[in-house]
């Protein structure tokens, strides 16, 4: 879904909404992303990026839908209502690799990507975009899905792109606590997205409320216990895991899962490695879970700077039009 903007009197109007921007022009794309199915895209995700006159895609696995996360008719509402698209993430959420070595390609394909392909579309979804569970793939089941679907995500340090690149990937780079970067350095990366002219492609998968994270300064570290500067209270049935400094971006290695929390002395699945140190501000939240307050302030920041596409849009070229050409990066 594209939209179309005019320049009235300093007021970016958008689909007939008025709204004042900070930026001289809106130039380049976000792609925004959510894997796996959570009610909470149809009631709170999709309203607030609609908000900001936005649209989205969202990554769906059948048993998902099937356990009831999210209804094949919130999928709809989705795609008709507020204009996201929705993507494949596959039946089961099974490691592609895995699954192929032991049970073979043939075998990946008729279990996982095709009737997850025709679970979607028979639900009336127009899907043609995949994302591969935990991001892993190799080049031949890569070749295999293409044949079937337009486009599927390769994970990037930072995902900058025209277009579909050459391989049939689109890039990726997360927002959520597993692979954690601060609103400063994405807002750089809005930055970046628009004076080259290129879009963004950013994925998460739950945005939740501030109170279900807890920030606090290390005080003290002793193997795999961390002492904080207040207490930390943890809810059942969530894995947490620690952002070891939300001053700087969180490494795949640098990620620690949370086992338990007593006080504020926070005790980890392992010895802390170096990434942590006495004096870090720290965050603990949900594994997978994205600060609304943050995701907010993301898309205030992108709606004065970026247009908002579907991968749909991406894969067409129809960001293209709205793109002037590109400018080399300073």
């Amino acid at each position: 879904m594209m939209k179309t903007a005019f320049l009235i009197c300093g007021i970016w109007v958008f689909g007939g909404l008025a709204t004042p921007v900070l930026a001289a022009e809106l130039r380049g794309g976000l792609a925004l992303q959510f894997d796996d199915g959570w009610h909470s895209w149809r009631t709170e995700v999709a309203p607030l990026v609609k908000k900001y006159g936005g649209v989205a895609t969202g990554f769906v696995n059948n048993k998902y839908v099937l356990d009831g996360r999210i209804t094949m008719d919130e999928l709809r509402s989705l795609q008709d209502d507020f204009g996201w698209e929705i993507g494949s993430h596959t039946a089961n959420h099974y490691n592609a690799p895995r699954y192929v070595q032991t049970k073979g390609l043939d075998a990946w394909l008729a279990n996982e990507l095709e009737p997850s392909l025709e679970f979607l579309r028979t639900g009336g979804l127009r899907v043609d975009a995949l994302v591969f569970p935990f991001n892993a793939s190799t080049p031949e089941i890569e070749r295999a899905a293409l044949e079937r679907v337009g486009s599927f995500r390769r994970v990037n340090a930072l995902a900058l792109a025209d277009g579909v690149r050459a391989d049939g990937s689109l890039p990726g780079t997360s927002i959520d606590t597993a692979q954690y970067a601060p609103i400063e350095l994405i807002e750089k990366w809005i930055d970046l997205a628009h004076r080259r002219g290129s879009v963004l492609f950013l994925y998460g998968h739950r945005i939740l409320p501030d109170d279900a994270f807890s920030d606090g300064r290390v005080t003290a570290i002793a193997g795999n216990a961390v002492t904080l500067d207040r207490p930390i209270q943890l809810d059942e049935g969530e894995d947490y895991v620690l952002v070891p400094d939300v001053e700087r971006r969180q490494n795949a290695n640098d990620l620690l899962h949370v086992q338990s929390a007593e006080g504020a002395t926070v005790v980890l699945d392992e010895a802390a490695p170096g990434a942590l140190a006495v004096g870090n501000l720290v965050r603990i939240g949900p594994d997978y879970g994205t600060r609304r307050s943050d995701f907010e302030e993301m898309l205030r920041y992108a709606s004065e700077r970026l247009n908002f596409y579907t991968i749909a849009d991406v894969q067409a070229g129809r960001n293209q039009l709205q793109t002037p050409a590109r400018e080399t990066a300073p």
